[in-house]
């Protein structure tokens, strides 16, 4: 919940409608919900630690297999750092470009050359400063990020029925008002980008609204029981997730007229009930605030690779690493879950940090989304496979206590996450498996 939902969901339900906007959020979600399958029965399978599907792939199918699917998962977690990054960046430029539309100047919100790339290096050398010296505050600090969330979506959406019923206009005028008009695709070419998107386009931008489902997993080092934490929060929150871009999509979408959501992508904070600045300011928060949990996540997955000494180019990372966990082993158990004890390796989380920000010199997320949807679904497809194959052959080592899950569950999953990479782009899809595999 964040960038794509207040910044491009309104946007795609005016260019494929949105009963086609809802088969595309459906066919996202399937994949996660099968994928879900598999991950309970593998994170059932034995205890976890810190390195996410890494580190359960690896001890259940090896570890070269487990750092393919990491990396996979690492640079789709690299690629989404920088899509939320570009977020906060385009929502203030929409904010800045709103307020003197307001006064009736025409002002495209960049400040001076290359703004949008020079403020998104700020924010990644800003929160990267964060987690190092303060990965404590970063955790207490997330349920703040929740909520700021949670009351901008209820401010649009109580917004967007008040606009409906005809007794709120927000920043919109009476004649923004088009009920039943979204309903059906009408592609036509960005008024910002003059590119005419299409079917396959727009599942690029609407799939990484969906791919939060191993955040769990990435964050298993800090939860008491795991195997029963995260299958159970996995499941709803693909549940709520799903009902939440629905709601906004149709309850906008039947609202709102085709040609003021696409050419308003944040439309969502003019509709915002009682004010627009909730909304304009939340969205920045809660995108900061996912910015701020990639990098106190992304950074041990590697770290947990070069414990393992699986890719020699991340020996540097292992030496800075086996000093913490020499220091970690003095301390008792229960210190594990502490936030400055779980804290990313400082060499990786600036490495993390700099991989985040080359993705950002593009200026914009659109440019972003596609290649981050591709690395995730076949990171799905790795973890569906992997399932698979154990269920399938049921050796000795996997004995999962999940019961809800079949081999076939899995080989679904291999099947429906690679075909959508292949839908998006089958060019991207088949050199992302020859370099990962």
């Amino acid at each position: 919940l964040g960038v794509i939902l207040f910044l491009r969901l309104t946007h795609i339900t005016s260019q494929a409608g949105c009963i086609c906007t809802t088969a595309l959020l459906l066919a996202s979600t399937a994949s996660t919900l099968l994928t879900w399958s598999s991950l309970s029965a593998i994170v059932t399978n034995g205890s976890i630690q810190s390195g996410g599907p890494y580190y359960v792939i690896s001890r259940t199918l090896g570890a070269d297999v487990g750092a393919s699917l990491g990396l996979l998962y690492y640079s789709g977690s690299i690629l989404s750092g920088s899509m939320f990054v570009l977020g906060v960046v385009e929502a203030v430029h929409c904010s800045i470009r709103a307020y003197y539309a307001r006064w009736g100047y025409g002002f495209s919100g960049h400040l001076f050359w290359y703004d949008s790339q020079i403020l998104s290096l700020a924010i990644v050398a800003a929160t990267t400063t964060c987690v190092h010296f303060g990965n404590r505050f970063v955790v207490v600090f997330s349920h703040l990020f929740l909520m700021v969330t949670v009351l901008s979506i209820v401010c649009v959406l109580a917004g967007a029925v008040a606009f409906a019923l005809g007794i709120y206009d927000g920043n919109l005028q009476p004649y923004d008002r088009s009920p039943m008009e979204n309903l059906w695709p009408r592609f036509e070419p960005d008024p910002f980008t003059g590119v005419t998107p299409d079917v396959f386009s727009s599942l690029a931008l609407v799939y990484p609204s969906v791919t939060g489902i191993l955040n769990g997993m990435s964050q298993s080092h800090r939860l008491k029981h795991p195997s029963q934490s995260i299958p159970r929060g996995t499941f709803w929150s693909i549940v709520a997730s799903t009902g939440i871009y629905l709601a906004v999509c149709w309850v906008v979408g039947t609202t709102v007229s085709n040609r003021t959501l696409k050419v308003d992508k944040f439309v969502a904070a003019s509709l915002a009930y009682p004010h627009e600045l909730i909304v304009r300011a939340g969205v920045v928060v809660s995108a900061l605030g996912l910015v701020l949990g990639c990098m106190s996540t992304a950074p041990n997955l590697l770290s947990a690779m070069a414990d393992d000494d699986v890719l020699p180019c991340l020996n540097r990372l292992k030496e800075n690493r086996l000093k913490e966990r020499t220091r970690d082993a003095r301390l008792p158990h229960d210190s594990d879950r502490d936030p400055d004890r779980t804290a990313p390796a400082k060499r990786s989380l600036w490495l993390t940090a700099l991989l985040v920000a080359l993705p950002t010199l593009t200026g914009n997320l659109d440019r972003v989304s596609p290649y981050a949807t591709i690395f995730y679904l076949l990171t799905y497809a790795g973890v569906n496979a992997s399932a698979c194959l154990s269920g399938y052959v049921r050796p000795p080592g996997f004995r999962p206590a999940f019961r809800h899950f079949h081999w076939s569950v899995g080989l679904a999953g291999v099947l429906w996450c690679v075909g959508l990479s292949c839908l998006i782009s089958g060019a991207g899809t088949a050199c992302s498996l020859l370099a990962f595999w």
